[in-house]
């Protein structure tokens, strides 16, 4: 406490940072500090950041050219805007619990971590609330909440907690002293709970917890992902779930028009996952719940894992061409052609990717263009009805907006800018409808209603 009393100089450490620190500190620390040195104080605190950021300056010294220079930027990207634009909300919460809180995956849930989806995110906001007062939680663990049991918050210590010793093992066959030093996994995140000792004591400690946040919301996908049927229940419950972020944020003369079957010849196919229609324009929405893998995000120097996630990416964007196609060509049975009205494809994914700036832009640029002669359809497509990326949270604001203002208004004024094609449309948003924000919370009742089991179990023990 004497830490959040201290009067510090002009400054600010960054949770990226903290999360490096945090593994340095497990990695290198002492269970007694060397000659009274503690973290506890600015002075040493500040002094062993800056000792990192220049270890880290030191070595991408070394990287200096200008392709370098532009992939490092979708580095920083990936590794700094995550803290800033998903931290702990109650739009995050809600949104991972409504895709994930289907029967199917319920069942996996279970089967893997012994707790239904909505245990695992009760026991994960309880043990986050018991954080914010305390830095320790001493073991055996005390519950005072009645619809929790001992045994659910033992089971969810078991998925986010190791023991110290343990831990330091996992770090240190991950530490990278080269380029991807400040980028290379780490075990932190699966593992935000650290058991130690404290004040003579076993504990968990949470380093931090935004890391605590992510692993029981989006990293449940990272615990589910190598069980076989949990690929497609994920994906319908990612399309689901944007359907109803659409009836949310849209009203008429916006329509919306699910996903149908229809025949070319013999063959039956599927139309684009949604349709978002106003009297001039139409949104072609395909949903893709596959996240960008961490070589991507994180290498310098092999580019391998971008490009090959970046020919995924291209993959849909062609998938969404295809089945325009055949729209245009009168065979969607529930959306007609209508002439004159302009047709927008976009591609909407759970996780940011984070598509914006040269690199990433016109490596897909080039992807799709190649996929689209492949598959027999003409590269100009992509000028004529040029396609979009959307990140989930980017298209719940967005479509509020378009709802307002019109689709073809709002996606050209972003697709026509010379300057801002290559924005992130979080940015475009922003400087274009300032007045949009703060937008429209999502399912709030229903977020609310997630809650109240603990409640009425509280209330009824009072």
């Amino acid at each position: 406490m004497r830490f959040f009393g201290t009067t510090f100089p002009n400054g600010s450490i960054s949770e990226w940072e903290l999360e490096l620190l945090a593994k340095e500190v497990i990695l290198n620390g002492n269970v007694v500090a060397s000659k009274g040195r503690t973290l506890r104080t600015w002075k040493t605190l500040s002094e062993t950041i800056n000792a990192i950021k220049d270890f880290e300056n030191r070595i991408y010294g070394h990287f200096g050219s200008s392709d370098a220079v532009l992939v490092e930027l979708i580095r920083i990207a990936h590794r700094q805007f995550i803290w800033q634009a998903n931290p702990p909300n109650s739009a995050t919460t809600i949104r991972y619990f409504k895709i994930f809180n289907r029967p199917g995956i319920d069942e996996i849930c279970l089967e893997k971590i012994g707790l239904s989806v909505w245990q695992t995110d009760m026991c994960g906001t309880a043990t986050m609330g018991f954080f914010l007062d305390r830095p320790v939680m001493a073991i055996p663990f005390k519950n005072e909440i009645k619809a929790l049991s001992i045994a659910d918050f033992e089971k969810f210590f078991a998925f986010t907690s190791r023991p110290i010793a343990d831990l330091k093992l996992k770090l240190k066959a991950e530490q990278q002293y080269n380029a991807d030093f400040a980028y290379a996994y780490n075990s932190l995140r699966t593992y935000p709970l650290v058991r130690m000792s404290y004040q003579g004591g076993d504990s968990y400690v949470c380093p931090l917890m935004t890391l605590l946040f992510w692993k029981f919301t989006g990293g449940l996908y990272y615990e589910f992902i190598g069980v076989p049927k949990f690929a497609n229940e994920f994906g319908e419950g990612f399309q689901s779930y944007v359907g109803e972020v659409i009836e949310q944020t849209c009203s008429a003369p916006i329509e919306r028009f699910g996903e149908v079957t229809y025949a070319v010849g013999k063959l039956e196919k599927r139309t684009v996952d949604w349709i978002v229609a106003d009297e001039r324009s139409a949104l072609f929405l395909e949903c893709k719940a596959k996240r960008l893998s961490w070589g991507a995000k994180a290498s310098l120097s092999d580019l391998g894992p971008l490009e090959a996630d970046i020919e995924n990416m291209a993959t849909a964007v062609v998938q969404v061409y295809k089945t325009l196609a055949d729209h245009l060509n009168d065979l969607y049975p529930h959306f007609p052609v209508k002439d004159g009205r302009k047709l927008f494809p976009a591609v909407v994914t759970l996780e940011n990717w984070r598509m914006f700036g040269p690199v990433m832009m016109n490596k897909l640029a080039e992807a799709v263009t190649f996929k689209l002669s492949t598959a027999g359809l003409s590269p100009d497509l992509a000028r004529e009805m040029p396609y979009s990326i959307f990140a989930i949270e980017e298209l719940e604001v967005g479509l509020q907006i378009m709802n307002v203002n019109g689709i073809e208004g709002f996606i050209e004024g972003k697709l026509s800018s010379q300057e801002m094609c290559r924005w992130d449309w979080h940015a475009y948003m922003i400087k274009s409808y300032p007045k949009s924000f703060p937008a429209k919370r999502l399912f709030q009742e229903e977020y609310d209603e997630m809650f109240s089991d603990l409640f009425r179990a509280q209330n009824a023990g009072s």
